[in-house]
């Protein structure tokens, strides 16, 4: 295998469904390194699909791999390469943001602690930061959820829903965090929003 297989995040012939619906059938697409988007409409299968590449789900057919890896023969070591979160989670509602933040710095070792203040500050959680998540608003939490994103260096880093609930600056800050990722060759960094966003160079767009 060469480093180009190594490090590409390939999805190959996958088919899912649930129950009532088919949601991908027969779906390959090669994802290269720096910032994607998912793009689609809701209740078209982004959120389903975020979840196959994050190895939370299991694909009825086919295969998604990534770093040599792959997301059922090696799920384990897969998931261990992967920061994704269900933003309407609460499972971490009784911790502090800046707890969180801790969590997944402890369980990443690439995370960015030296740029982690300003994250916090430009993403306007400053405040916020040593309330337990349950006091936070959709809009806040979900910035908690952003700034781990960000920072935690993880070689892929998925996002549902990218700017839901969000102010205009945030988003801006985060467009501009985008910006810099791009320029990272060993991060997949992949997000799902309605449609593009301005000045995002991304690397692919996977419309489903």
């Amino acid at each position: 295998m060469n480093q180009q297989q190594m490090t590409a995040l390939s999805i190959t012939d996958l088919s899912f469904a649930y129950p009532e619906q088919t949601i991908f059938k027969n779906m390959s697409v090669d994802i290269p390194a720096g910032v994607s988007l998912i793009r689609c409409e809701e209740s078209r299968g982004k959120s389903t699909l975020l979840q196959l590449l994050a190895g939370e789900l299991r694909p009825d057919h086919g295969s998604i791999c990534a770093y040599g890896l792959d997301s059922c023969k090696d799920t384990q070591q897969y998931r261990k390469q992967v920061y994704f979160i269900d933003p309407r989670t609460d499972r971490f509602d009784q911790i502090s943001a800046i707890q969180y933040l801790a969590q997944v710095e402890s369980e990443y070792p690439d995370f960015d602690r030296t740029n982690l203040p300003a994250i916090i500050d430009g993403l306007g959680l400053t405040p916020h930061q040593d309330k337990p998540l349950f006091m936070l608003s959709a809009g806040s939490k979900r910035k908690v959820w952003i700034a781990a994103a960000i920072a935690n260096g993880a070689k892929i880093t998925l996002i549902d829903d990218l700017t839901a609930a969000l102010d205009r600056g945030s988003i801006e800050f985060i467009i501009d965090q985008l910006i810099s990722i791009s320029k990272q060759d060993k991060r997949h960094f992949i997000v799902s929003h309605f449609d593009m966003l301005k000045r995002v160079p991304f690397a692919s767009v996977i419309n489903i």
